[in-house]
């Protein structure tokens, strides 16, 4: 799961005016929203974000044979050149992921 931030201009409940943004995003969903000017920050609750993670997680899972499916009908040599390292690094990538959600959690 990727973290992402992003800067936008959003109104600030505590300076009371539109202020610069950092938007930070775990996969496809927001994790916490910080005002650059004040500091103040809204968070989301680690629940939520590792509910979402295990239901990405089912997603890939239950897509996985049709994506396979679709890497080999587009490239059959590419695909079958990168099954044995991406079998040997799949392990290590899933461990990083892992990683990435604990630390938010006890944060």
């Amino acid at each position: 799961m990727q973290i992402t931030k992003m800067q936008a201009e959003l109104f600030c409940l505590n300076c009371n005016k539109d202020t610069l943004h950092e938007v930070t995003y775990l996969g496809e969903n927001i994790e916490k929203i910080t005002c650059l000017e004040c500091e103040a920050f809204l968070e989301i609750d680690e629940k939520l974000i590792l509910s979402s993670y295990v239901a990405e997680i089912f997603s890939r899972i239950k897509t996985k044979p049709e994506r396979m499916s679709k890497e080999s009908k587009a490239d059959l040599s590419k695909f079958l050149r990168s099954i044995p390292f991406r079998v040997v690094t799949k392990p290590y990538r899933m461990i990083k992921e892992f990683k990435i959600i604990k630390d938010i959690s006890h944060d």
